[in-house]
Parts: C-alpha cells; structure tokens; sequence
C-alpha cells in the first residue's frame, strides 16, 4: 500500500472541511427561505388582521349603510396588494356597483359578470372560481387593464345570490392558498354588509310606507267623507291652534246653499250629495294654498283664510258668491230664482273677535242677515 503524501492528506481533509461548509450554507439558506416564507405568512396574515379591524371598527360605525362598502373595499385595497376591487349588487333589473376601484368607463361591462358563461355556474353554485387563463379573462376590460389573474366570490345571503366580489391582478398566479383562504374571511364581512344594507333599505322603505300610510289615515281622519273638504272637528282643532298661539290677522266665510232643502226634495238626495261634492270642488278652486275650506255641516262651509285683511276677505267672498251664482248646476232651474247661489257672512280676527267662539258666532250672524235680506249676498259688517 502505497503511503499517502502529506499533500493528499491535507487536499482530503480541505474537501471534506470544504463540504462541511456547503452543507452548512445549504441549512442557513434553508432557514433563511423557511424564515422568509414564514414572515411573508405573517405579513400576510397581519394584513388580513388589519383589515378585519378596520372592517369592524366600519361596521359599529354610524356611517351610512350605502358609503360602508365603499370604506371597506378603499380599507381592502390598502392593506391587500390587489390592483382592483369590485363589489356588486345583484339586482331584478340591472346590476349596481356598490364599490369599485376600475376607471367608470369601464365599470359598466364588469358590473353584468354575472352574465359572464365563464363566471355564470360559479356564482350559480355559490363556488368561488380563480381565473389565470387569458381566455377566461376576456372579458369586459380586463385585458385593457392589463389584468392576468381574478378570483371572484358570490356574495349569497339566505340560500340566494346577492352579488358578488370580483378581485383582480396584474400578476399571474396572484393567489395562493393562504390569499384565498383570507380572501373567504373578508368575503363574509362583505357578504354581512351587503346583507344589512338591504335591511337597511328595506326598513328605510317601510318606515317610508308607514310614514304615508299614516299620513293618509291622518289626513283621512280630517276630511269630510262626502266632499272631501276638512270636517267640522279639524276646524275647531285649527281655530284652537290658532287663537292659542299668537293670534294673526285672519278672516273666516260661513256660507250656507240657498234653498238647499228645495233642491233635496226637487231632485232628491242623491243629487243633493252630488251638489255639495260640486260646489266644495268649485270652492276649493278659488282659494289659495295656505286657505282651507270646511264643512261645517249640512250644506254649510266654512273658508279660513290666515293673514288676510277686512278688505281681502270681503273681495275674495263676493268673487266666491258671484262663482257660484254664474256656475250652471245640474237642476238649478228646479231652485226659486231659476239658479243656485250661496249666502256668505264673513268675520274677522281681531277685529271683530278676540276668541273662536266670538269669530264663529259673529260669521254665523253675518250669514243669517245675509239670508234674511234676500239670500245671494255677503255681510262682512
């Protein structure tokens, strides 16, 4: 055997030291990728914390239901990486865009993806589809935005297709498991919010309903079933008003049909009716916004009109009379004159009265004077 020489010694020893080292480097590389993927995970998954608080923090807060998606999907972009976010409404007509990031002259295509044959089965079975393939991607303006890689999530609230949420990339391969898994997370937030939103809504729109439906009662409970004038109750509950605040200038018309009970027994009540429903229209039409007309009863009515001076009101009650004497009335001929006319006694506030019952009484007054000195004829003093 022959003897190894001190250089061959040495050379075995150097390659096996030499060895060593790489085997070393090799492990530290190895840590440093596991150290390196690993902070990526945290990073990743620090970012989807941040975004789940921010989230929560937009979800107690006070902002309108409607702007809350948009805060959420400006929160996601921030912390994400992702170059577009887009969340839509699925609607029975057409779609709306509660929050997106693609230029608005773009966004009209994407918002109808649920349309997409591509995109259709996914949303259909509630499944989330991840695209990279340039052939599924062509679709709206993803290749003019230059975009490589799209997940979309349907948005589904009690078994049915709300919407759904369309992520999308200029990278390929944007989303790794950990992304999709985080992305499902965020997903039911918005899913939440898109939920309460409609809630939302739907209780705007009853309360709204109810609002109407209680005006309409209330207003109902006001008029005069008849003639649609306000009834004899609201026009005390108006005088009460207005004499127990501070007291304005107002003037107030009894009226009364002349010979009505002629009428009634001429052509019967049913025309009867038909008369006061015509002559509280033909009133209604000579007033002003502000002025109100009631029925006092029988075929009596009574005209407010606030703000109004002595010499208003006295002009105003002999255009009403001189109205309704040249109105042609169903079987007026039937009436005494060959017409039918009204008497109107008219009153002011404070003029003539310091209280409802003194102004009510006075008019009342005026009118009988009226009737007694020939009916057809207004008394305002």
């Amino acid at each position: 055997m022959e003897q190894i020489t001190p250089f061959i010694f040495f050379g075995i020893i150097a390659l096996g030291i030499f060895g060593y080292i790489v085997w070393i480097l090799t492990r530290k590389i190895k840590d440093l990728t596991e150290v390196e993927k690993n902070y990526t995970i945290l990073a990743k998954n620090y970012s989807t914390i941040t975004i789940l608080q921010e989230i929560m923090v937009v979800l107690g807060s006070k902002i309108q239901p409607s702007k809350k998606l948009e805060k959420i999907n400006e929160i996601f972009l921030a912390n994400f990486g992702v170059d577009y976010s887009t969340i839509v409404e699925i609607g029975e007509d057409f779609n709306i865009v509660k929050a997106s990031n693609i230029p608005i002259e773009m966004i009209t295509s994407v918002s109808a993806l649920n349309k997409n044959p591509d995109f259709t089965v996914a949303l259909e079975n509630n499944t989330p589809k991840y695209v990279t393939s340039l052939k599924t991607l062509n679709y709206a303006t993803a290749a003019e935005r230059g975009v490589r890689s799209a997940f979309v999530f349907p948005l589904y609230s009690e078994d049915i297709c709300k919407g759904f949420w369309l992520i999308e990339s200029i990278s390929s391969n944007a989303f790794d498991s950990l992304a999709k898994t985080q992305l499902s997370i965020i997903k039911d937030n918005i899913t939440l919010i898109l939920q309460n939103n409609n809630y939302a809504i739907n209780l705007e729109n009853k309360t709204v309903q109810l609002e109407t439906a209680n005006k309409k009662l209330e207003e109902m409970a006001n008029r005069d079933g008849l003639t649609g004038a306000f009834n004899k109750a609201y026009m005390h509950k108006t005088l009460d008003e207005m004499f127990s605040g501070n007291r304005r200038q107002a003037s107030i018309l009894i009226m009364d049909i002349d010979n009505f009970k002629n009428y009634n027994d001429k052509n019967g009540h049913m025309e009867g009716d038909n008369l006061l429903r015509t002559l509280a229209s033909l009133l209604a039409g000579s007033l002003r916004e502000k002025d109100m007309l009631f029925r006092f009863g029988g075929e009596e009515f009574v005209i407010l009109f606030p703000e109004t001076t002595r010499e208003s009101a006295t002009m105003v009650a002999e255009r009403i009379r001189q109205k309704v004497e040249e109105y042609k009335f169903p079987y007026q001929e039937n009436q005494p004159n060959g017409n039918l006319t009204i008497s109107i006694g008219v009153a002011f506030c404070p003029d003539d009265a310091t209280t409802k019952q003194e102004l009510l009484e006075i008019a009342d007054t005026r009118l009988y004077k009226a009737k007694s000195g020939g009916r057809n004829r207004v008394v305002a003093n």
